[in-house]
């Protein structure tokens, strides 16, 4: 049974709602603690707005339009830029925190042929997974400084063993995709009698695998998502600052990245109570002694602001 796309949405924002009032009814989240924080400390408040709005934003779109340089796909700075604050707008609405790439993949795949599509495509795919393999690179890395908190948690260990896991296997496929041998991805299948890629899977392949040609832009894309994910960390350091929460910035480093491949679970818009839950379990277990919930929930906050605000980029684009 297929739901209508409205009806779709609305449970998302439905289960969202749900979440967010099962963790303020057991006493988990409380809004009155947001609202002090903002009151209290209105320039921490700013401060991480600002930082998620320009240093975070610059980095995301730096990344995304390098790729799109080494693909050599068709399409301006400014272009890219107003496409990329088009993601940003969905970003905050649509479930998991990347369903923007839905609409911007929307708007950079039209009018274009069968290859350039693949290409820009591709682009989208590689940006995604640099972003994720610079996250639990920047998550492992945290985890080795706190060796010393995976005694304190059964918790805290399993979501080492589980980040350092999935860092060691993300290191062996980047070196595998670097490598210098060749990977030939023609077979009888997938190229016509002329030897021409046939169909668009093929060419999306090829696509991909043209970053194999230029593996500096593949880890330079990797570089700029540490930049962006330790920008992140600091939004969460700022915003537990801003609710009186005390917490050396090595553990929001700890926490953060865990707290964002939550909020990537496609579940609720921008991950809004997914976050919140993960971060009242995370943020106890690493001994903050209060704003559990309320730190990633002020984060969420910041976040759903900025989007507000690229609204323009979709509500007055062209045709």
């Amino acid at each position: 049974m297929k739901l209508h796309p409205w009806l779709a949405h609305m449970l998302r924002f439905g289960f969202a709602a749900l979440v967010v009032w099962l963790l303020v009814h057991a006493g988990a989240l409380n809004p009155a603690l947001l609202a002090a924080a903002v009151a209290k400390h209105p320039f921490l408040c700013l401060l991480a707005f600002l930082i998620y709005l320009i240093p975070i934003q610059l980095f995301a779109w730096l990344r995304w339009y390098w790729l799109l340089r080494a693909a050599k796909v068709p399409l301006s700075m400014a272009a890219s830029f107003r496409l990329h604050l088009v993601g940003l707008f969905f970003n905050g609405f649509l479930p998991g925190g990347t369903g923007g790439d839905l609409a911007k993949g929307w708007y950079l795949l039209k009018g274009r042929s069968r290859t350039e599509s693949a290409a820009a495509l591709g682009t989208m795919v590689a940006d995604r997974v640099t972003g994720l393999f610079g996250l639990i690179g920047l998550a492992a890395a945290a985890n080795l400084i706190n060796m010393r908190a995976w005694d304190s948690s059964p918790i805290l260990t399993a979501q080492a063993v589980f980040i350092l896991s999935l860092a060691g296997a993300i290191l062996l496929l980047t070196l595998a995709f670097l490598a210098p041998w060749k990977i030939s991805l023609r077979s009888r299948d997938t190229v016509t009698k002329d030897g021409e890629p046939r169909g668009f899977l093929a060419e999306f392949a090829l696509a991909l695998a043209s970053f194999r040609k230029y593996p500096g832009a593949f880890l330079g894309a990797i570089g700029l998502s540490v930049a962006v994910h330790l920008c992140l960390i600091g939004v969460y350091a700022l915003c537990a600052a801003a609710l009186d929460s005390s917490l050396p910035f090595r553990l929001h480093a700890y926490v953060a990245p865990t707290l964002t491949l939550a909020n990537g679970i496609p579940v609720s818009p921008a991950g809004l109570g997914v976050g919140e839950a993960a971060g009242m379990v995370l943020y106890k277990a690493v001994g903050a002694t209060h704003g559990f919930a309320e730190i990633p929930a002020l984060v969420h906050a910041v976040s759903i602001a900025v989007a507000l605000l690229a609204a323009p980029a979709y509500l007055l684009r062209k045709k």
